[in-house]
C-alpha cells in the first residue's frame, strides 16, 4: 500500500528538475522516494543545504586574515 505526497513548486523548478532526473534515467517522483528512503534510512537530510555566496566568501576571507593578525600584534 502506499499514499500520496503532493508538494506545490514552480512550474519552471519542475520542468528543470524533471529534465535533470530524466538526464539520468529517472522519473522526479522516484528521485523524491529515493531522496525520501535514504533520510530515513540516515536520519538525517542527505542535502547540502547551505553554500556560501562571493560576499560571503570574501568576509570569510577576511576573518581568517584578521584572526591571523590577531596574535601578530
Amino acid at each position: 500500500m502506499s499514499t500520496t505526497l503532493t508538494v506545490r513548486i514552480d512550474p519552471d523548478l519542475k520542468a528543470a528538475f524533471a529534465a535533470i532526473t530524466a538526464s539520468v534515467g529517472l522519473d522526479a517522483p522516484s528521485v523524491v522516494r529515493m531522496l525520501a528512503v535514504q533520510t530515513v534510512r540516515d536520519r538525517a537530510i542527505p542535502l547540502s543545504l547551505a553554500a556560501p555566496d562571493r560576499q560571503e566568501q570574501a568576509d570569510l576571507a577576511w576573518l581568517d586574515e584578521a584572526r591571523a593578525d590577531w596574535g601578530r600584534k
